[in-house]
Parts: C-alpha cells; sequence; structure tokens
C-alpha cells in the first residue's frame, strides 16, 4: 500500500476547474444565504407595513372623529338661542376662575316679585349685586365680516348698524329687568365672549349723533360692555375697591370713582 500510495501519480489540478469549483460553491452558498437573507428582510418589510398601515387606520378615525367633531360644533353653533348659552358658558368659566363661589350668586332672580327671569350671574359686593348678563348675536356679527370680505361698503355700514341695535335692545332689557337699587348696584356689565366683537362695539360710533356706543348704553342704560380681557381686570378693581372701602349700599358712589378705571379700559382695549 505504502508503494501504491508513493508511486500514483499527482492529480492534476484544472485551474479553470478549480474557479468554476470555487464559484458554483461560492453561488450555492451566496444563494442560501441571500434566500434566507430575502425571507428575514420580507418578514421586516411586512411586519412594517403592517405597523404603516395600522397607523393610517388610526389617523383615519382619528380624521373621521375629528370631522364629527367638527359637525357636531357646527350644529351647536346652529341658533341664536345656543349661541347664548355658549356665551354664558365663558361668561360663567372667567367668574368661576376669578371669584370664589361664595361671592356670586348664578342665575340670580333680581326682582322675584316682578318677573320670574333671572340674570346669568349677580357679583355679590358686601350687600348690593352687580348684575352680569352676556350677549352673542353671532349672525350680525358675521354679517359685518361677510360684507367686508365682499368688498360691500353699503352692507357693512347697514350690519353694524343692526350689530349696535341689538346692543340697545339688550342693554335696554337688562336695565329694565336686572338693575334694581338698593339691592343690585345701579349698573350693569354686559359681557361679550370675543375681544372682535368688543373691539367691533368699542369702535362704532352713531351715524347721527357720532357718540361711542359704549358711552350711549352706560350713559343711557347704565350698562357697560366688557370682553374677557376688560371683564378680567375690571371684576378685580370693582372687589379690591368695594372691599378696600367696606361698602355696604354705596356701590353707586363707588362706581363713579370706578367709571374712570372703566374708561382707561375701554380706550385701552379699543
Amino acid at each position: 500500500i505504502f508503494f501504491l500510495v508513493r508511486n500514483k501519480p499527482e492529480k492534476q489540478i484544472n485551474p479553470e476547474q478549480a474557479f468554476k469549483d470555487e464559484f458554483n460553491s461560492f453561488k450555492e452558498t451566496f444563494g442560501q444565504s441571500f434566500g434566507s437573507m430575502s425571507k428575514e428582510i420580507a418578514k421586516d418589510m411586512t411586519g412594517a407595513l403592517t405597523k404603516v398601515d395600522e397607523k393610517v387606520s388610526v389617523f383615519n378615525q382619528q380624521v373621521s372623529e375629528l370631522n364629527k367633531s367638527q359637525d357636531n360644533f357646527s350644529r351647536i353653533l346652529s341658533g341664536v338661542k345656543t349661541y347664548g348659552t355658549l356665551a354664558e358658558f365663558g361668561l360663567g368659566s372667567l367668574i368661576k376662575d376669578l371669584i370664589p363661589s361664595s361671592q356670586y350668586i348664578e342665575n340670580a332672580r333680581m326682582k322675584p316679585d316682578e318677573s320670574s327671569e333671572a340674570v346669568e350671574f349677580a357679583i355679590k359686593l358686601q350687600d348690593v349685586l352687580l348684575p352680569i348678563d352676556s350677549h352673542w348675536p353671532i349672525e350680525k356679527y358675521k354679517a359685518i365680516d361677510d360684507a367686508y370680505l365682499s368688498n360691500d361698503k353699503e352692507g357693512q355700514i347697514e350690519a353694524r348698524k343692526e350689530l349696535a341695535s341689538a346692543f340697545r335692545n339688550k342693554a335696554k332689557v337688562i336695565n329694565t329687568k336686572y338693575i334694581c337699587p338698593p339691592k343690585s348696584t345701579d349698573f350693569a356689565i354686559l359681557y361679550v365672549p370675543t375681544e372682535g366683537l368688543f373691539s367691533e362695539l368699542s369702535s362704532y360710533r352713531d351715524p347721527k349723533s357720532k357718540e361711542l356706543l359704549l358711552h350711549e348704553l352706560r350713559s343711557k342704560y347704565k350698562v357697560t360692555v366688557s370682553g374677557p380681557n376688560t371683564l378680567s381686570a375690571l371684576l378685580q378693581s370693582y372687589q379690591l375697591g368695594f372691599q378696600t372701602l367696606k361698602v355696604q349700599q354705596h356701590a353707586t358712589q363707588i362706581y363713579t370713582d370706578l367709571k374712570n378705571i372703566s374708561t382707561r379700559f375701554d380706550k385701552h382695549f379699543s
């Protein structure tokens, strides 16, 4: 066996064949590895796409819910009564943030012997009540914006006149139903829920007398119009004034003293 093995001729290696064999081996190994890798990539891609699809579904659901919420909100703002409810809600939130619950009455009947109607809020100033009511005639306010967008100057004048008329009527109602000294102060506050509306009212002048609408409402009906910012400042100034001076039934006297503050805030925010 030894001699046979020793005397066996060496096998000639063909370089070309060796290369082919190595290449085939590499191709087979690479094919197996690539196949395995492809399966892993496909698996990862499928998982990723599934997650993306889930996120898209969630997003579509959220958009759908948002659209429903928008529709619901549009329905909420579908009538004058609901606008008033929304304005009252804003007024209530502001008062509850600024004043302790023991310092105000919600839906207070100012003249129980004459009427069952109640003012939205009445602030307790020692022994007297300060009536605060809200108003938001949004259709009339929107008419101004529509006329402005369509560049209808005559329409703007008419729409602003209608808005001013609505607030004159509201101020008259407040004066008749809710102002009743000595139970109440001899003035009331009319709250408007947006600074844009307050700015519009602050700048309006009567075409004939040229008197500012806010001054007219204050002098004729004893009603002070306030937006969110001015109401916050007025409530704090009134509260501070009445507490410091320990007023009992002299709210009228203090109101005269503090009226300058109201005028300054009106001028500032206008």
